[in-house]
């Protein structure tokens, strides 16, 4: 029996604004491109060391790491206030992706700096990240001891005290804890009162408090700090949204059109929010708008290809997906979109690209992949239109007994089970799914399906 849904990989959802906790804890680096000035910008303010700094990143980039280390280690001798050469080292293994040396590199440090609240505060970023919150939270409040007594170096101690809020905030906005996280925000803010995210994360733990006038205000402040942060509205529209508040979130919405009616990005995602509504003319005609302002945009390209599956208007959901899929041909809710729309096709030519697609997807996302269920669940849906009911089946058999189906994935599974005659173990599947409101790509076809069986 299914027990558990993921999101469906067509249709976008609209993520609520807590997802940025896991980005912005207290500035761990990783998967970016490391330069002297990210490994020591927050340490001094000169660039003398700079020069040896980059040969060291050169020699890491070349393999070299025993002579970047020793470049590293001549640094720290000759300034003190520069980083321990250890936390450079984690800095350059995250850019990488390499987190099994860099915590070595942070264990370490700890055994020969012990008085350096860095590596503490670095440890605590990857244990939030690991979703590791009690973790997190006894690091940092390691880094926040070690931190009182620091002297070496004042640009440092005020980023350390910066880092800790941050990350305590993070762990009591995880735990729910919104009057502690609000007093670590207040401090981080006095700190650094033009920090952008810093606004952005008080807005959300004071709608939380019950104080909407001044999230939105928080919201305000934010975007005239980052331009490129979100809309104050759609970020009230997506919390009342997080809450079950309908009306007011799309009075939030219209709102933020009417305010930023030039901003794609804005429109874009007003039309995925009515598309999560199955208001599927507003959501059209939205992101049609989005894109006559931003043609080339890929995203924009998705969302209306989506739009257009839902409407089952293939031929339209065709052509933006196709788009997509040529603009970037490694964007996989690009290519998956597009092997499900063309399925749908009576041509032979375009069932067997939609096969070679979808087969090419699945072996390209393995295990280890994010997108291995949905890959898979295309898959199976490609094999089940072309007549391989028994491949369809062994696949969907196994997603279901690791409790990973998509909420597309079982509608799949319910039409073979109704081709089979076992009606009432689909219908018991198609309530349940129907049972929750969340807006899917085949949530029309489910909903005939069952009408179909309890009808029969």
């Amino acid at each position: 029996m299914v027990t558990r849904f993921a999101t469906s990989s067509v249709v976008l959802k609209f993520c609520s604004v807590l997802v940025m906790l896991s980005a912005v804890v207290s500035g761990t680096v990783a998967h970016a491109q490391v330069t002297a000035q990210t490994l020591i910008g927050k340490a001094v303010s000169d660039d003398a060391a700079n020069t040896e700094v980059t040969g060291a990143i050169n020699r890491f980039r070349d393999r070299d790491i025993d002579g970047c280390r020793a470049i590293l280690e001549r640094v720290k001798s000759n300034n003190v206030k520069m980083p321990p050469p250890g936390v450079m080292m984690a800095m350059l293994w995250l850019s990488v992706n390499q987190l099994p040396p860099a915590r070595t590199e942070l264990e370490d440090t700890v055994v020969k700096f012990p008085k350096d609240p860095e590596p503490y505060l670095m440890m605590g970023d990857l244990a939030f990240q690991d979703r590791r919150v009690t973790d997190a939270d006894v690091l940092f409040a390691k880094a926040k001891q070690l931190t009182a007594d620091y002297t070496e170096n004042a640009k440092r101690k005020r980023d350390f005290d910066i880092r800790y809020n941050a990350g305590s905030a993070a762990v009591a906005e995880a735990r729910k804890q919104w009057e502690t996280a609000q007093t670590h925000l207040t401090e981080w803010l006095t700190l650094d009162p033009d920090n952008a995210s810093a606004h952005q994360r008080m807005g959300i733990v004071l709608f939380q408090l019950a104080d909407p006038k001044k999230a939105l205000e928080q919201f305000s402040e934010a975007k005239k700090l980052d331009p490129k942060a979100v809309q104050p509205e759609l970020a009230m529209a997506r919390l009342y949204d997080d809450a079950k508040k309908k009306d007011i979130a799309k009075k939030l919405i219209e709102a933020a059109i009417v305010a930023a009616p030039k901003d794609p990005a804005v429109l874009l995602a007003a039309a995925q929010w009515y598309l999560g509504q199955n208001d599927l003319d507003r959501a059209k005609a939205i992101a049609d708008d989005s894109i006559k302002l931003d043609g080339k945009s890929l995203e924009g390209k998705v969302v209306r290809g989506a739009i257009a599956r839902v409407s089952r208007d293939y031929v339209t959901a065709e052509k933006f997906f196709n788009e997509a899929h040529v603009q970037s041909p490694g964007n996989f809710p690009a290519s998956n979109s597009l092997a499900l729309v063309l399925i749908e096709s009576e041509s032979k030519e375009m069932q067997q690209r939609a096969l070679e697609m979808a087969e090419a997807n699945a072996a390209m996302h393995g295990e280890k992949s994010s997108q291995q269920v949905n890959a898979l669940t295309t898959l199976a849906w490609v094999y089940y239109k072309l007549g391989r009911r028994e491949d369809a089946e062994k696949i969907l058999s196994q997603i279901t007994q690791n409790n990973a189906l998509t909420t597309d994935g079982a509608y799949y599974v319910s039409k073979l089970l109704s081709d089979r005659g076992e009606k009432d173990r689909a219908k018991k599947i198609l309530e349940e799914v129907l049972s929750n409101e969340a807006m899917f790509a085949t949530r029309a076809d489910a909903t005939e399906l069952l009408a179909k069986l309890k009808k029969d």
